[in-house]
């Protein structure tokens, strides 16, 4: 799905009521405040990409701000990668200050207080992933925010030259082409923030080397029965140094591959045309129970599978009643 926002057809006095509702639905509970209200202008596009979105933000400087009070009501926590495209950004969050010039990325978290700015017309390009999915890939995500990333070279400018491309290509692909975009997406960001990934342990390079491949392997086979076994042995290791790598990190291999299961079924719930069961989707993501993976679903998200679904089908209405109401007024 693709929505479009802009100020054009706003009147002066309700063009900041009017962004922070588009910020509001786009990302989470936000407040703005201009550098010059009344000739204020901003545009915004969003794709959603699976279980992340991407979107395209254009506007003249602004302070974006969120509060204590916008927390108070906030159950999901997201991230968000923020790309600077034409003029630096200034963020604050957790105590810490960075600038951040165009060649960079920061990451930001939605359950914490933040403030965001920018002097002069600026485009934003900027990825929101739950924290679920990021926290599986990561150690510590909240240890990075605050702070720039390089992403002219290496993985991080891969990220970025495939975030300004895709804008111009996602309307032609369905709904799985995008989700497996958004997973590549994911993917490069993981390798872009590797270097300074805090961990969990003294894991020393050829560890983390190790980890990350079994990591990958398990990733790539999902699908599959799974054993212990099959991932050190494509990964060149012993079993007990495989379970000792997983321990290091906070969990066992069991656990980890369960967690990228249900992150991966949730993600296929999210699919507002897949209209699979929830046994079919179980069974698709290597859970030989329905009944099993509808008690490990709501453990680990607070709701069963059929809750999920009709939640997020409610959601994907709203937000195209949202836009066809954006569109029928900014067309009169």
């Amino acid at each position: 799905m693709q929505t479009h926002y802009t100020t054009i057809n706003e009147q002066p006095h309700r063009r900041k009521s009017y962004w922070e509702q588009v910020v509001t639905k786009t990302y989470f509970s936000l407040s703005v405040d201009f550098n010059t209200e009344t000739q204020f202008q901003g545009h915004l596009c969003a794709w959603d990409l699976g279980p992340i979105s991407l979107s395209r933000l254009d506007s003249d400087g602004l302070l974006y701000q969120r509060k204590d009070e916008h927390l108070r009501h906030e159950h999901e926590e997201n991230y968000l990668v923020t790309i600077p495209d034409k003029q630096p950004i200034d963020f604050t969050q957790g105590n810490r200050d960075v600038g951040c010039e165009p060649g960079a990325f920061i990451l930001q978290r939605s359950h914490e207080p933040y403030r965001l700015s920018y002097t002069q017309a600026n485009r934003l390009w900027v990825l929101k992933i739950p924290a679920a999915v990021l926290g599986s890939r990561i150690s510590f995500p909240q240890k990075l925010v605050s702070l720039a990333f390089d992403a002219r070279a290496g993985a991080g400018e891969l990220m970025v030259e495939m975030v300004r491309l895709l804008s111009h290509r996602l309307s032609h692909m369905d709904g799985l082409a995008k989700q497996t975009i958004g997973n590549h997406l994911v993917d490069l960001l993981v390798l872009a923030l590797a270097d300074v990934t805090p961990q969990q342990s003294n894991l020393s390079s050829v560890q983390a080397a190790h980890l990350a491949r079994a990591e990958k392997y398990i990733r790539d086979h999902l699908r599959r029965a799974i054993r212990p076994h099959d991932v050190a042995a494509a990964c060149g290791i012993s079993v007990r140094y495989l379970h000792a790598l997983f321990r290091a990190r906070g969990q066992t291999v069991g656990s980890w591959l369960q967690e990228q299961r249900l992150l991966m079924a949730n993600s296929t719930l999210q699919q507002n045309r897949d209209n699979r069961t929830i046994a079919e989707i179980a069974y698709e993501w290597g859970f030989t129970s329905p009944a099993s993976f509808s008690q490990l679903y709501k453990n680990y998200f607070g709701r069963t599978p059929t809750e999920a679904r009709a939640y997020y089908r409610e959601q994907a209405q709203q937000r195209e009643q949202s836009h066809r109401q954006f569109i029928v007024k900014t067309n009169h």
